[in-house]
């Protein structure tokens, strides 16, 4: 939750500062953002097991193939409405081999990327269509970052069921 408030804040500093400088601090701030949930995203998905693709820790919930597919799909649809460009198609489904998942998550990362040059201060008011509604291109922005700490929250818990540690507290020294 720390994250996300620091991510939504460095967002709202990053539009006042873009607006006064010629930067564009907005892409930035969530490229790099961007950077470490792909490190996170694409760490938890090498690390699941290919048989555990299909593990889901409730009847109910979606297995760990179906969110790394999810997580690239709304990456595409996103950084899509970010950039005014269409997205990638997806190749391989939720049910699909471990390493087209993969593959698919760093291209949608990698999308994003070039998405993020197109996003300054002077466009975040701008309403775009999401979802059968409108909402302001600010929304959509604030939305991706949350989505990011939402897919990898639910990566971490699936790998801690299955006694895997998640990339993220891999990397911490104590």
């Amino acid at each position: 939750m720390r994250t996300v408030t620091a991510v939504v804040g460095a967002l709202l500093v990053a539009a006042s500062a873009s607006a006064q400088t010629s930067t564009n601090a907005v892409a930035v701030a969530l490229a790099a953002e961007a950077k470490s949930n792909e490190t996170n995203m694409v760490g938890a998905a090498e690390a699941m097991p290919a048989e555990k693709y299909g593990y889901k820790p409730t009847p109910q919930q979606n297995s760990f193939g179906d969110l790394i597919y999810h997580a690239a799909l709304a990456n595409n649809l996103l950084c899509g409405i970010m950039s005014g460009e269409k997205a990638p198609d997806l190749a391989t489904k939720a049910d699909g081999p471990k390493q087209g998942l993969i593959d698919q998550m760093k291209a949608s990362f990698a999308f994003c990327s070039q998405a993020f040059d197109k996003v300054n201060a002077s466009r975040l008011g701008e309403q775009v269509h999401f979802m059968n509604r409108d909402v302001s291109l600010a929304w959509v922005v604030v939305h991706t970052s949350l989505d990011w700490g939402d897919h990898y929250s639910q990566a971490a818990m699936m790998l801690r069921l299955n006694g895997i540690t998640p990339p993220s507290a891999q990397r911490r020294t104590r």
